[in-house]
Order: C-alpha cells, then structure tokens, then sequence
C-alpha cells in the first residue's frame, strides 16, 4: 500500500478511519463514503480536459469513450473519480493504477490539470487517494512532486 507525501497514513486514518494501516473492508468502506453523497463525479480526458459525470460513472461517459469501462484500471487513459466531504474534510479518490498518482509525472498532470477544472472550490489540503486507499498526499503534494526531478 502506497503512502506518499506531507500526509502520514496516522494523520490521514484521524480523519478517514478506513484508511487505517489494517482495517478490514477499506474499499467497501471508501466507495460508501465517496457514493453517499459526491460533491463531484468526474472523468478527466488524457490531455487533462475535465468532464462532468454527473453521479455516475457508468451512466456518464465521454461521448465516444463508452469502452473505457471495460479497460480498468487503465480506463483508456482517463482517470476516473470523486470529490467527497459528506460535511467534513474533503477526499478526493480516484480509480488508477496503485503507481499511477505515486511517481508518474504525466498521469499527475493529467489529474492535476482536471482538478483546476472542476467547478467547486479544491483546497490545496485536500487528501488524493486511491479506491484501495492508496495515499498520495495532498493537492498540494502531487503539484510540487510535478517539480521536482
């Protein structure tokens, strides 16, 4: 399990219990509390072109791209994901590749690209995991290792 930037699982897991070390059900317990009530549902094109889908996924592709549901992780080169507070601190999850969000600087700008797009205020504080519960840290985080060498 992937644990990367200013944000250590310890601290993380105080504000999202499930993504504590070793707790059991964590991705039945990520996709509850991403699909409760998502403040946004997005899929974002390879160039970083943000789409909007709605509350679903499944039933809000990009025209054309209907395939990209049947290429997880990879989702033809999409990134697929959700914003959720459910009235607390922001998540932002988003379905890829455990390494995809860790030390890909393409897959990273792609994300961040998106983010900048999505109509509802992101803190630079907000915490990007996986649906497994893969942590790679804050907004923040992902912008400076697109820095660094």
């Amino acid at each position: 399990m992937i644990t990367v930037g200013s944000i250590s699982r310890e601290s993380a897991a105080n504000l999202f219990p499930f993504l504590a070390e070793k707790y059991r059900g964590r991705r039945k317990a990520v996709k509850n509390f991403t699909h409760l009530a998502p403040d946004y549902v997005f899929w974002i094109y390879p160039d970083g072109s943000l789409y909007d889908a709605k509350d679903s996924h499944k039933l809000n592709t990009p025209k054309g791209h209907r395939y990209i549901l049947n290429d997880e992780p990879d989702y033809g080169g999409f990134l697929r994901g959700r914003v959720a507070s459910n009235y607390g601190p922001q998540l932002i999850v988003v379905y890829c590749r455990e390494e995809a969000l860790s030390a890909d600087k393409k897959k990273i700008q792609q994300l961040v690209t998106g983010l900048d797009q999505i109509p509802i205020p992101i803190q630079g504080t907000t915490l990007v995991i996986s649906d497994n519960g893969d942590i790679y840290g804050t907004v923040n985080d992902l912008r400076a290792r697109l820095k660094s060498d």
